[in-house]
């Protein structure tokens, strides 16, 4: 392990050869593709951000997935760049030299594909892949909040939602290489409403994107009045963001769609403080674009439900450097510095092709 990095007290990595100096991360979401070029101080260079391509079956959605990737490094090579290899980090599980997409309940037709062969044909060079909560909690350690934070947990809340642990400087990785499937917590003991895992009452059903809107639209249903409850009347339709920009101008569903969904982060992040103790939760992902409406929230459910000897240990709840393009500096880290936090195999040290 490289002694500059990754523990308290200690700095960024210096600078290595120039053909070191960048690698290109990706951040494959169920929505949206984030491609970053990234230097080893963690600044972003170039991005990119592209709907998830789609296709009928899994092969021709990763075919297209390759050809974004490569248009991507064919705009930056043009511009000067030559990155060192890529680092593609997904939102699911990871599963042997292949990269085989495992618990892909959010893009289920990527379900049992082995990604590896695909990219390979169209990228070649070096690659490596992992969760990208994993990443993105690695990038919160190197170069954001999380520096000189011995013990960090980091919550992305996006269309799905889950957690990526350091300890001692360790990504903590004993669920193919993640901490686990952290997002289907089961919370809602008393709504159970149904799961994309199949599951009843997981906190994503309640303080994921998606789940936040379909809060939103059954407390609008139930009111008949409001600004959600007039644009259903009107046969419109709803997304997240439209029900963030509700709850600002007061409408009630949408702001019990948010205040029930904080309450619900809160709490199970009570119950990682007893499986984790760490000393910084760091909160990332696309719905903390609206951490106005959230965070507060989060903070005061976990005072109300946390255990005060766990709360002691905590020094605070913040919302991440890289809200964004957390997953994809991450992604890029895992190039530039392939053995930092990975002392176990894992899917995320990856059998780099060549």
């Amino acid at each position: 392990m490289d002694a500059s990095v990754g523990v308290a007290g200690r700095g960024v990595p210096k600078a290595g050869r120039p053909e070191e100096a960048t690698a290109i991360g990706v951040d494959l979401g169920a929505s949206r593709l984030k491609c970053a070029l990234v230097d080893r101080a963690g600044a972003v260079l170039s991005s990119a951000v592209l709907p998830t391509p789609e296709g009928a079956t899994g092969i021709e959605i990763a075919e297209r997935i390759a050809g974004e990737i490569a248009g991507f490094r064919d705009g930056v090579r043009g511009a000067g760049a030559e990155p060192a290899g890529i680092g593609i980090v997904v939102p699911y599980f990871v599963e042997g030299p292949d990269w085989v997409q495992r618990w892909t309940t959010n893009l289920p037709v990527l379900e049992g594909l082995p990604l590896r062969p695909i990219l390979a044909e169209r990228l070649g060079g070096e690659m490596r892949t992992g969760n990208d909560v994993s990443a993105a909690v690695i990038a919160e350690h190197l170069f954001g909040r999380g520096r000189g934070v011995d013990r960090l947990l980091l919550m992305a809340i996006g269309t799905g939602i889950s957690i990526g642990v350091i300890v001692h400087g360790e990504l903590l990785q004993y669920s193919w290489g993640t901490a686990g499937d952290t997002g289907h917590l089961v919370v809602d003991t008393e709504g159970l409403q149904p799961c994309t895992c199949g599951g009843l009452g997981c906190l994503e059903t309640v303080s994921s994107g998606w789940g936040l809107r379909a809060e939103a639209i059954r407390a609008a249903r139930d009111a008949h009045e409001g600004i959600l409850a007039t644009r259903l009347e009107k046969g419109q339709p709803i997304s997240t963001a439209d029900v963030a920009s509700a709850a600002r101008q007061g409408d009630a569903a949408a702001i019990r769609a948010f205040e029930r969904g904080a309450f619900f982060l809160g709490a199970a992040l009570a119950s990682y403080l007893q499986l984790f103790s760490p000393q910084l939760i760091v909160l990332s992902g696309g719905v903390m674009e609206s951490s106005d409406l959230l965070l507060h929230g989060i903070r005061q459910s976990l005072q109300r439900v946390a255990s005060p000897s766990r709360l002691s240990m905590l020094q605070g709840v913040e919302v991440s450097a890289f809200p964004q393009m957390g997953a994809a500096i991450g992604s890029a880290s895992l190039i530039m510095f392939p053995d930092l936090y990975l002392r176990n195999p894992s899917p995320m040290e990856a059998q780099p092709t060549t």
